[in-house]
């Protein structure tokens, strides 16, 4: 049994590997999902109910809730899109088909944007920033190919 809770050990840290190389390249930081921290709350408490005193299992468990909560962030790198969630990854610029930027103007608060990207897969990936929407839409053109039709929507 420890040698599949150390297998998984070593998966999650090539995955904490994977998330720290390209959150580092992260140009434009996207606000943070909270879905993450929540998730790794709830999960770790359920995972840590029970007490267990071996070494990999604590390792593992440590490794989960770190990686869980790292997930939550995400942006626009130079190279790639960093997305967030639980099932984050990196999106290349070329399978994005079509950008939609949606405006978000709250009383009292600062700009916000939603952006959502279609990519050539049947697949939307939406990430909001506390930017303007022209500053995102002005870093996009010189990462999108000429064929990418960048859409202002409205709330």
């Amino acid at each position: 049994m420890d040698g599949i809770i150390i297998f998984i050990d070593v998966v999650f840290l090539v995955g904490a590997i994977f998330s720290i190389y390209w959150q580092s390249q992260i140009e434009i930081r996207a606000t943070y999902r909270i879905s993450a921290l929540i998730f790794a709350g709830i999960v770790g408490a359920w995972l840590m109910i029970t007490p267990v005193d071996r070494l990999p299992y604590i390792f593992m468990v440590a490794e989960f809730v770190t990686l869980t909560i790292m997930n939550g962030v995400g942006g626009i790198g130079n190279k790639k899109i960093i997305l967030s969630g639980f099932y984050s990854g990196v999106l290349d610029y070329s399978q994005i088909v079509h950008v939609t930027l949606i405006p978000i103007q709250l009383p009292g608060r600062n700009e916000r944007v939603a952006v959502i990207f279609n990519t050539n897969r049947p697949q939307q990936i939406e990430l909001n920033f506390k930017r303007s929407y022209k500053e995102i839409e002005k870093f996009l053109e010189d990462k999108l190919s000429k064929d990418v039709q960048v859409e202002i929507g409205q709330v």
